[in-house]
């Protein structure tokens, strides 16, 4: 993906962001500026709490009694609508939950929310709705009981929405959600299709990464309950957190692993290794759920991410520094997951409001994440790929450079050694230049060469529609074979040859002397290459013995032959 490509992403996803982000301030209230908090150690305690017992300070959401009581005292400026509204939270975790809502005619309605009303009424974005009760008094104020909440963000999150405006935030958010969750299913199709042809690891981490983000998305928003309306509500808050743990896990491994070797120091490797490790064991520490680690274990968990998230974006920057071209991808990638980082910690530091839309931007950051390690894991893909290419081809290369004789092109001793059988339709020639060392006496060696490399390339051409196979033995010996069904074929063929030689070898005007060749031959008849080259190498001693410059073809099978035309292979 180019520079260009990239920047309309980021165009493409910050609209994205924009569209289901972006409040309705008119029609939601946060309750959480005035909400007031207090402690007990059961509901009714909790009820039986004056309001000045109440903590209304900025400390007041890091209570971490069992049971926590929320209160806020409603005026008209902080009731969205005259209409239907719905009271929302962040369900996250809790044992059970009441709430109480009091009209100014001294009217009390109490709404008893377990876990899996939780479930039914759930609302995209991590939250649940409660209708409030209609009452012919106005709204006055809002109390809540929460019996071992897991997280703060159950009171901090707290708000009001027009009816109307709820459906319609929540049928479009979670079209966007759900289109989201399609976008992430395209990376991991094309990482397994990747990891078929290159095995290599950062494609499984990617894989891996990108599923995690999926899940957590799917889990997160709600969409969960669409498809499974019987998951508990447990179970999905312990999804959530081990998916999102799963995903900065992956995308550690992956940073690492796809990083050019020596652009990352062992040092970060190192660290971000061990800060990895405190958060999976911070998240186990959470599946306990004990009592002790109840609030602060979520929140240390999660706050654990932070360190691990900003150490990435320093490997990313130490390697792009040192030239890595997968570095520039990751830099755009997390820098999303770093704001959203940010954001967290200064809504943590109570700098910004709770409704802020985290949840949105956490899901914006994680597939614009995704789709620029995507397009990392394609330019190093194209890259090892050509690689890979390059080194089959030197592989090849060097391979038929062992196998060829460097001088004259043609196969070596090695690659006629490789010839197990001689098969039945085939033969084999032994050739041997009469006198060759008296023409490097004569002429010296370098034209003893060229006279070689003539000779090599002319019976390239002269096999070349033969389907024939060239072999220098060594020296001025040259092996060949050929199709020849029969001896009076297999003669032939060498007497063509025969004369060829003499009659195209030599050039005076280059001072090259024109040679003459003794040939033996002998029939492969399905042999071993031993046997048949042991036969036409004594076909050649005889040849030479007749006075050179003639072909013999050894006669050792010929009772085994049935008579066929001369020349059918040629």
């Amino acid at each position: 993906m180019s520079q260009r490509g990239l920047a309309a992403l980021i165009y493409a996803l910050s609209v994205i962001w924009l569209a289901i982000a972006t409040p309705v301030a008119a029609r939601v209230t946060s309750l959480a500026p005035d909400i007031c908090v207090g402690g007990a150690n059961s509901a009714s305690e909790a009820l039986a709490l004056p309001r000045t017992a109440l903590d209304c300070g900025p400390d007041r959401f890091k209570n971490s009694d069992p049971v926590l009581r929320s209160s806020i005292e409603l005026t008209d400026a902080s009731l969205p609508t005259t209409g239907t509204f719905l009271w929302q939270t962040d369900p996250a975790l809790f044992d059970s939950m009441l709430l109480q809502f009091t009209y100014a005619d001294g009217e009390t309605k109490l709404v008893d929310v377990d876990r899996q009303m939780a479930v039914r009424n759930w609302f995209v974005r991590a939250r649940f709705s409660v209708p409030v009760p209609d009452s012919s008094s106005e709204l006055e104020a809002i109390d809540v009981v929460v019996e071992r909440p897991r997280t703060r963000s159950i009171l901090s999150a707290a708000r009001l929405i027009d009816r109307d405006e709820a459906i319609g935030e929540h049928y479009v958010k979670s079209l966007v959600y759900g289109i989201a969750c399609g976008l992430l299913l395209v990376p991991i199709f094309f990482d397994l299709m990747f990891f078929g042809l290159l095995r290599f690891r950062f494609i499984l981490w990617h894989a891996a990464m990108s599923a995690s983000f999926l899940i957590f998305i799917f889990s997160h928003s709600g969409l969960i309950f669409n498809f499974f309306p019987d998951t508990d509500l447990g179970l999905r808050f312990h999804l959530n957190s081990l998916s999102l743990a799963a995903s900065v896990v992956f995308a550690v491994l992956f940073t690492l692993d796809i990083l050019e070797e020596r652009t990352v120091p062992r040092k970060l490797v190192r660290g971000i290794l061990a800060l990895t490790g405190l958060m999976v064991t911070l998240k186990l520490v959470t599946l306990l759920d004990l009592e002790v680690f109840r609030l602060e274990g979520h929140r240390a968990f999660i706050l654990s991410m932070l360190p691990i998230v900003a150490l990435n974006l320093v490997i990313a920057m130490q390697a792009f520094r040192r030239g890595s071209r997968a570095a520039t991808y990751l830099l755009i990638a997390f820098a999303g997951a770093v704001f959203s980082g940010l954001a967290k910690l200064i809504i943590e530091l109570g700098l910004l409001s709770p409704l802020f839309p985290l949840d949105d931007l956490v899901c914006v950051s994680m597939i614009l994440l995704v789709l620029s390690t995507s397009a990392a894991v394609g330019d190093r893909f194209l890259i090892l790929r050509m690689e890979r290419d390059r080194a089959r081809f030197r592989a090849l290369k060097l391979g038929k450079m062992a196998l060829s004789d460097p001088l004259t092109k043609v196969g070596n001793r090695r690659a006629f050694n490789a010839i197990s059988i001689v098969e039945e339709g085939a033969a084999l020639l032994v050739i041997d230049i009469d006198h060759f060392k008296s023409i490097n006496d004569a002429f010296g060696h370098a034209t003893g060469d060229m006279v070689l490399s003539r000779l090599s390339h002319m019976l390239r051409r002269f096999f070349n529609e033969r389907g024939a196979a060239v072999f220098r033995l060594g020296g001025e010996e040259f092996a060949i074979v050929l199709q020849a069904q029969n001896e009076t074929a297999l003669r032939h063929c060498a007497e063509l040859l025969r004369e060829a030689v003499a009659r195209e070898i030599g050039d005076p005007s280059l001072s090259i002397p024109s040679i003459t060749i003794s040939l033996g031959g002998a029939l492969g008849v399905g042999r071993s290459r031993d046997h048949v080259f042991s036969e036409a190498d004594k076909a050649l001693y005889r040849a030479k013995k007749s006075g050179r410059n003639c072909s013999v073809i050894c006669s050792c099978v010929a009772s085994k032959i049935a008579v066929e035309p001369a020349f059918a292979s040629f």
